[in-house]
């Protein structure tokens, strides 16, 4: 086959995988994508100046294979794709999602030093592009944050998040989702770092954004209240914090199957909360519900 009809062949394939992961078929997609870049891959055997199409294609197969939670293979992929960067015009654009795909790989995988420098460098180029992609930088800069929360970073967490709170309220607004997962990070760095004022001021920014957002799942609304139950507890408002935790268990129980782990805490938290307050019999009904509930779902 000549070069031209390979390369025709590789449009071809890149585009049957987009069509098929937008019908839903992730496996055919997987299946030709692993087609797209072999085919690139004996391309530039004979013509390196390809090599921008086997980037595209490892880049898109890379994302396949995060996306089926195959990260081993999405690791040596993403990898192979910024080795052929070295040589190869990329646009920045395409080098900055790459690494920060890479960087998401490494943070699933627990491995923070090499995910951490991959996410700079991707912030880096994304702020460098004309115009900027400034979404991108705030949910890299949320990204972030995490990562230095997990490795007990306070200030550099603080930072992060906040530099990622201001792109989105600048740009999206005071009322949309990506705002209230933010906000709600910044509720738990504050709390796990003992300040459980600020951690409530947070929470109750999330849980307010949460409420009178149209687009927010059940699920983020109920770990609000239960965030917001949790702190204030700790500061002592233990009424309040009853009414929360039994609005978050009303809702987290509606989306039970989507996430059992919120619920249980929520639970647990609630049967605690009752027990410090001398209901030792309320507290063993919170818990033998919740036993009977999640062993339904399992």
């Amino acid at each position: 086959m000549s070069n031209k009809n390979k390369t025709t062949v590789l449009k071809v394939l890149i585009e049957r995988v987009h069509s098929l992961k937008n019908g839903g078929k992730l496996n055919e997609a997987i299946r030709t994508a692993q087609t797209a870049v072999d085919t690139a891959r004996r391309l530039i055997e004979t013509d390196p100046e390809q090599a921008l199409n086997l980037i595209t294609s490892l880049e898109l197969f890379g994302d396949l294979l995060r996306e089926s939670n195959n990260y081993a293979d999405a690791e040596s992929i993403y990898i192979e794709a910024l080795e052929q960067t070295k040589t190869a015009n990329s646009d920045n654009e395409q080098l900055a999602r790459i690494k920060s795909s890479l960087a998401s790989v490494y943070d699933f995988n627990q491995s923070p030093e090499p995910a951490i420098a991959l996410y700079q460098e991707a912030i880096e180029l994304f702020t460098k592009l004309d115009p900027p992609s400034e979404l991108d930088v705030a949910n890299l800069r949320n990204n972030l944050g995490m990562l230095y929360k997990e490795n007990e970073n306070f200030d550099s967490a603080e930072k992060n998040y906040m530099k990622s709170l201001e792109i989105f309220e600048r740009i999206l607004g005071q009322d949309n989702a990506e705002l209230a997962v933010v906000y709600n990070n910044l509720g738990t760095l504050y709390y796990s770092s003992g300040f459980f004022a600020q951690a409530r001021e947070m929470h109750e920014q999330a849980l307010e954004i949460r409420e009178n957002c149209t687009l927010i799942n059940s699920t983020d609304l109920g770990q609000s209240y239960a965030n917001l139950a949790t702190t204030l507890q700790q500061l002592g408002n233990n009424e309040d914090a009853l009414q929360r935790y039994k609005k978050a268990i009303s809702i987290l129980e509606d989306s039970l199957s989507n996430d059992r782990e919120t619920f249980a805490i929520a639970c647990s938290n609630y049967a605690l909360l009752m027990r410090n307050l001398g209901k030792k019999r309320k507290a063993v009904s919170i818990e033998k519900r919740a036993q009977k509930l999640l062993r339904k779902q399992a």
